[in-house]
């Protein structure tokens, strides 16, 4: 194939490409990857794909016997390597596609069952030297936890598992650093449209004695059921500069592949609202309902967001964009306004519209509050949870979107919706949705079946979300940040690197700055007066925490200014701005 060059010496096959080098070991089923001379991996072709037994019971697929090579051909797609073998549960096909960017490797089985689990490059799981080989010393993952117990890095002796409420979800990618080579190893998890039917992708560290290994693991959970043939999500493998330029081409596959659309019509203009900037109510909830005794969902009221709306044009601050937080209405699974805290939530996004100021609303994923408990699904946890493909609720969720969206009269006219609690997606073994979808897959039909029918009722309606996964991008138009941990003292920088990768994720999608932490007055200035440099400025209180009494008017006078030099630049972009559409 053109742009590759192999030869044969015994049974080792050496292939070499712009990105990468395989030193291919037929007799073992092992591929080395050269990265600058030196194997950063031995890869055992060998997956166990572990299936669900009695009880929910995982039952571990063991293949002590090395598959047998099948043959070399040079395709269309690639060179392909091809090695058969039998495991304690399925008959196997590995293949090893070798192009000029990148290494592709699939994994097929024959057999019934339901598949657990699928454990990439792990040997033997339960043999005296499990797991492939690394040279690697440090691990990158794209996805941190809220709660400050992960970082991105990672040492390659340790497992590493992510759940994010951050980037929801996270690119399935990591970049590898090998002591003193320039290149990085790269291994990417990639997965055809309506296959994404897992939740994580982890990182599994073997020790036995003097012996390390590792493989990569996914976590169907008896959602993917095999009666036959069945290909599992395949891994592509190439060197890379540093870890951003892993994840560039992790995602640029998706792309080039037609697995993913791209994010946005660079070409299309986009409302003038979009591009904010924004104020939220959150934070002032929780800092007014801590003065008043009262939790912060009891302050997502009429009045309050009145009063909220007044302070900011005290301060000089002129938003664009108002976010009604939670929670404005009186079940989350229904979306009707609670009449106890809004007297006239249509009049009140009138008035808005009237000021040049579009209304977004909060809108919770996942929670069935008011929702018939027949239809719910229940996680392994006991949490009981929206099943989104229950034709049921599609019904009751395109006509909650029309009374939301639609300027018809008895709804709400609205400009579009912030997204939030993807991450409680059901998890778990012991239960199944109506279409049979899980994981990613169930959380990607649901918000794209959002993001349509918004579409459908308000052609410009705004849908901002946190996926920092290039699967979703043609479904985010406003990426949000997400929030930051009162904790910590880095804000600017855990945002900007943040933004950074959902740049990289949803290319040309607008960046929504989100909230400062809050935390002290230092750390919490420096995003606020930086914002414009990332995204979106967004604005989350008017308020002084409890943590940063010395935050004066003058601060908020100052963000008041910054907001104004980028409105005006923004404006002239639009012809001045008159419209907030």
């Amino acid at each position: 194939m053109k742009g590759l060059t192999c030869s044969l010496a015994g049974d080792v096959y050496s292939i070499s490409a712009a990105g990468y080098m395989l030193e291919l070991d037929t007799a073992k089923a092992a591929a080395r990857v050269i990265l600058d001379g030196t194997a950063a991996a031995t890869l055992d072709l060998r997956s166990a794909v572990c299936s669900l037994g009695g009880e929910n019971k995982e039952i571990i697929d063991r293949e002590p016997d090395i598959p047998v090579f099948a043959g070399c051909s040079d395709s269309e797609t690639g060179l392909v390597f091809t090695f058969e073998g039998r495991s304690s549960l399925w008959f196997k096909t590995y293949r090893l596609v070798c192009t000029p960017l990148r290494f592709n490797y699939y994994v097929t089985v024959k057999g019934k069952g339901r598949v657990d689990s699928v454990n990439y490059f792990s040997g033997d799981p339960v043999g005296d030297k499990p797991g492939s080989g690394y040279e690697f010393a440090e691990g990158f993952n794209p996805c941190v936890s809220w709660y400050n117990t992960e970082d991105y890095y990672f040492r390659s002796s340790v497992s590493c598992h992510r759940w994010s409420v951050l980037t929801v979800p996270p690119m399935f990618c990591y970049s590898f650093r090998c002591e003193g080579l320039g290149q990085r190893l790269t291994l990417g998890l990639a997965a055809e449209r309506g296959e994404h039917n897992f939740q994580s992708f982890d990182y599994r560290a073997f020790i036995k004695g003097w012996h390390t290994g590792f493989c990569l693991a996914t976590d169907q959970h008896g959602h993917t059921s095999v009666n036959g043939e069945w290909t599992a999500p395949h891994i592509i493998g190439f060197g890379a500069e540093d870890e951003f330029d892993s994840m560039r081409k992790y995602c640029d596959y998706y792309f080039a592949s037609g697995i993913a659309d791209p994010s946005v019509d660079l070409t299309a203009p986009t409302p003038r609202f979009w591009h904010g900037p924004m104020l939220c109510g959150w934070i002032e909830q929780i800092m007014q309902g801590a003065k008043a005794g009262k939790s912060p969902p009891e302050l997502a009221r009429q009045d309050f967001y009145e009063g909220l709306v007044e302070k900011a044009h005290g301060f000089g601050l002129e938003p664009r964009v108002l976010i009604i937080d939670d929670k404005w209405q009186s079940e989350y699974a229904t979306d009707h306004p609670d009449p106890a805290k809004w007297d006239d939530l249509r009049g009140f996004i009138d008035r808005r519209h009237a000021e040049n100021c579009a209304v977004l609303l909060w809108f919770k994923l996942w929670d069935p509050e008011g929702w018939p408990e027949e239809l719910c699904i229940v996680s392994d946890k006991g949490e009981r949870r929206i099943d989104p493909s229950q034709p049921a609720f599609i019904a009751e969720l395109d006509r909650i979107l029309h009374r939301l969206l639609s300027d018809e009269p008895g709804c709400m006219n609205c400009d579009g919706f912030k997204l939030d609690f993807a991450f409680w997606n059901p998890i778990g073994r012991g239960f199944r949705t109506y279409s049979g979808r899980y994981g990613v897959e169930l959380m990607y039909d649901m918000m794209k079946h959002i993001y349509d029918k918004a579409k459908e009722i308000k052609p410009y309606a705004l849908i901002n979300c946190s996926p920092c996964h290039p699967y979703f991008a043609s479904i985010c138009d406003q990426a949000r940040l997400h929030d930051y941990n009162y904790n910590n003292r880095s804000n600017l920088e855990d945002l900007k690197m943040r933004a950074k990768l959902f740049a990289i994720a949803n290319p040309g999608t607008l960046i929504d700055t989100d909230n400062a932490g809050f935390n002290t007055r230092r750390d919490s200035m420096r995003w606020l007066l930086n914002q414009p440099l990332t995204g979106v400025p967004d604005l989350y209180s008017l308020t002084p925490s409890e943590s940063m009494p010395d935050m004066t008017d003058d601060d908020f006078y100052a963000i008041a200014r910054v907001w104004r030099e980028y409105s005006a630049k923004i404006d002239a972009l639009y012809g001045g701005g008159k419209s907030f559409k």
